[in-house]
């Protein structure tokens, strides 16, 4: 099992100038039972490596030399790649396709974090060859990629996403946390002037390949992407880091 984590956006909609990079904006996280301040690309990072993921690569700007200067010298066994132009974030994803090979992956977007550490616990520990998207309920699931859902049966049977559709099937939109097979690589359009992520994994799923989508509170997902709710992420982990250090 492979993890991909991609940062190489400039963070513009957080209030940064492309100097500091949004996943190197920090958040509250314990270290040996204390607590502290990291970037949360170091937390994301962290959290894979807890859960068994130790082969992990990082997709960054090649002109990101501070957070290159970070992983190079905090997590030296950390694989960095380089996304040379900006189309997509499908893009980004497919700069890992030699790296993952015939694995299996995690990815995870540079800028957000599921505080439910299960949910990345059950993706690891999933069967080869599938699918496994993390929702959240949303009140505008026409501005997210949006999953079609058949019954209400737990694991969610999903029989595909649409990205920003106009008529939403769900009331759910997808956590930037997916398991996915190396088959998705075939499936991105590397085309495309925007490359988009979300119809390729919507074409591996109509394949036939094993789909599991788990709910999560919206609460549980955090993410440093916008300026304005900065101040809540601080909160909520640092309620989430401050349970940890008196449990």
């Amino acid at each position: 099992m492979k993890g991909i984590i991609t940062a190489a956006g400039l963070g513009t909609r957080s209030g940064l100038d492309g100097k500091l990079r949004k996943e190197m904006l920090p958040v509250y996280d314990t270290r040996g039972g204390h607590l502290v301040l990291r970037p949360i690309l170091d937390v994301i990072i962290t959290e894979f490596t807890r859960n068994g993921i130790t082969d992990i690569a990082v997709v960054l700007d090649p002109n990101d030399k501070w957070t290159r200067e970070y992983l190079e010298s905090n997590f030296p066994d950390v694989t960095i790649l380089f996304q040379e132009e900006k189309r997509g974030y499908g893009h980004a994803v497919l700069m890992a396709r030699d790296f993952v090979g015939n694995d299996d992956f995690v990815l995870n977007a540079g800028d957000g974090l599921v505080l439910k550490e299960q949910v990345l616990r059950k993706m690891v520990s999933g069967m080869d060859k599938s699918v496994h998207l993390t929702l959240i309920p949303v009140p505008n699931p026409q501005n997210y990629g949006c999953p079609e859902i058949l019954g209400d049966e737990v694991p969610l049977k999903i029989t595909g996403v649409i990205e920003k559709p106009e008529n939403p099937p769900s009331n759910y939109g997808l956590c930037a946390l997916y398991r996915l097979p190396n088959e998705v690589f075939d499936e991105i359009n590397a085309d495309e002037k925007n490359v988009e992520l979300t119809p390729a994994i919507d074409r591996v799923i109509k394949k036939g390949i094993r789909t599991y989508g788990e709910i999560i509170e919206r609460k549980d997902w955090i993410s440093v992407g916008k300026a304005e709710s900065y101040v809540d992420v601080l909160k909520a982990t640092l309620e989430k880091a401050r349970k940890k250090v008196t449990s």
